[in-house]
């Protein structure tokens, strides 16, 4: 029986996490803190990132967010798993992927739904009644999630995510008459393959 135990060698590799969802830069970055300084060292993986960004509309929306790493491991298989699961309870959306080494992992089942307020002048004090009706519409979770606001081309736009894109437009559909200040509004589901704008 040997006395030393042999230690599995760390190796790098090229990793790209792709989000199939609107995401603001702030977002994504705080995707990346969470990745590379607490998930990571967690499983004895160090990474660098080299590279990603926003892909944004012809309007300047955010439609999706690389990260592209090279994470250093010795167990890769065990991190791609870990980063996997980790995605998926935080609510990526269906369509991403992460790849490693070139070999893609589908990941995500979450579907959004935006609310494009078309409130070119709206102060964010203005909004705050707004924001609070719409996230009591969704049941406080049970439906959906407010995840972010950030501004768009025409003014503030909303992002939700839930498990049913057709279950967050059912649900903020009837709020939007009850505020004036949404009469200009438009709903439109996001995801690949979930239900059409509404």
């Amino acid at each position: 029986m040997p006395l030393f135990s042999r230690r599995r060698k760390r190796s790098s590799h090229a990793v790209t996490i792709h989000f199939a969802q609107p995401m603001s830069p702030r977002v994504r970055h705080a995707q990346e803190v969470g990745i590379v300084g607490t998930l990571l060292p967690q499983l004895d993986a160090s990474a660098v990132i080299h590279g990603g960004g926003t892909a944004l509309s012809a309007e300047g929306e955010p439609v999706a967010a690389d990260i592209e790493l090279t994470v250093t491991a010795a167990d890769i298989e065990r991190v791609t798993i870990e980063l996997l699961g980790v995605l998926e309870s935080n609510g990526i959306a269906r369509g991403s992927w992460v790849a490693v080494d070139g070999q893609k992992h589908p990941v995500g089942s979450t579907e959004f739904v935006l609310l494009r307020t078309h409130l070119r002048d709206a102060a964010s004090e203005d909004l705050t009644g707004v924001t609070i009706a719409l996230q009591a519409a969704l049941g406080s979770g049970a439906i959906g999630w407010h995840d972010e606001t950030y501004v768009g081309a025409n003014g503030p736009v909303y992002v939700f995510s839930g498990s049913s894109a057709e279950s967050i437009l059912a649900a903020l559909r009837p709020t939007l008459p009850l505020h004036s200040s949404l009469s200009a509004a438009e709903l439109a589901s996001v995801t690949a393959g979930a239900a059409e704008s509404g």
